[in-house]
């Protein structure tokens, strides 16, 4: 009996954590309580930003089934409509250049839940790295990463142990000029701590919060070649997943442990 806990254990931990890596897979989760129209927070995030080609995905993790219908209650728009969301499942919409702007959604049967996706197209004159986190814990949460300047980034480690994450630059350019950095907080977050030039810590930088994501202005120099960002947090050292298994692994042990004590009681 006790296996066939443990497996159910694992099998409803590790289904909504599927797809909750990728960084080109915006999650918005309903959250549970949500059919009370007491409650304050339904969509968590209520309102965030997302690019044209990046994927939403709603996560019904709630008690009772819902849905999500593009538009307000008074005006669906037809956009998408999920359809009933079952407990633990999710729908997602891949967005397109038709869908740049503010997109309103709600739940159809409990139209007190409502939300905002504010889509923009990618940003004229920037770049993507991809894959940043890759090298950090189990490498399977990563970010596509934008940024604007006349040199090109080739690569980005990550450091767990210093909450750093360290990208280099390559390109020969004939003057100072400003890097960009749309850093994603799940990567590394606020407050930052410093940033460090080829290894020197600079305090000539702004940082601009947005939902989900810092914007980080550095002035840098034709010779640079390294820029470190230190924040208070970095990915995860572990996964969702493999903290998931390790979170599952913990509690089966303390079952089976239960289960022969008991047996040894009887």
């Amino acid at each position: 009996m006790h296996k066939v806990i443990i497996s159910l254990a694992i099998l409803v931990l590790l289904v909504p954590l599927v797809s909750s890596s990728f960084a080109d897979t915006v999650q918005i989760i309903i959250m549970r309580g949500s059919a009370d129209q007491q409650v304050s927070r339904t969509f968590s995030p209520p309102s965030t930003n997302a690019l044209v080609g990046e994927t939403i995905e709603w996560s019904n993790g709630d008690q009772v089934i819902h849905s999500v219908t593009s538009g307000t209650p008074d005006n669906p728009d037809s956009r998408f409509d999920s359809g009933p969301i079952e407990l633990g499942q999710s729908f997602s919409y891949t967005l397109t250049v038709a869908d740049v702007g503010i997109i309103h959604f709600y739940d159809k049967k409990y139209p007190w839940m409502t939300g905002t996706l504010n889509v923009q197209s990618s940003q004229t004159g920037y770049k993507i790295i991809n894959n940043v986190g890759a090298d950090a814990g189990d490498g399977k949460t990563t970010f596509n990463v934008q940024y604007a300047s006349p040199k090109d980034i080739v690569s980005a480690v990550v450091d767990p142990k210093d909450k750093s994450v360290t990208f280099t630059l390559v390109g020969k350019v004939n003057s100072s000029s400003t890097l960009v950095l749309n850093l994603p907080t799940g990567l590394v977050d606020a407050p930052f701590l410093g940033i460090q030039l080829d290894g020197q810590f600079i305090k000539n930088f702004t940082v601009e919060s947005q939902i989900g994501m810092n914007v980080i202005k550095i002035p840098i120099n034709p010779l640079t070649e390294q820029v470190s960002i230190v924040g208070s947090s970095v990915v995860p050292e572990f996964g969702p997943i493999a903290g998931m298994i390790l979170v599952v692994s913990i509690i089966a042990t303390i079952i089976v442990a239960r289960f022969r004590l008991g047996h040894k009681l009887v």
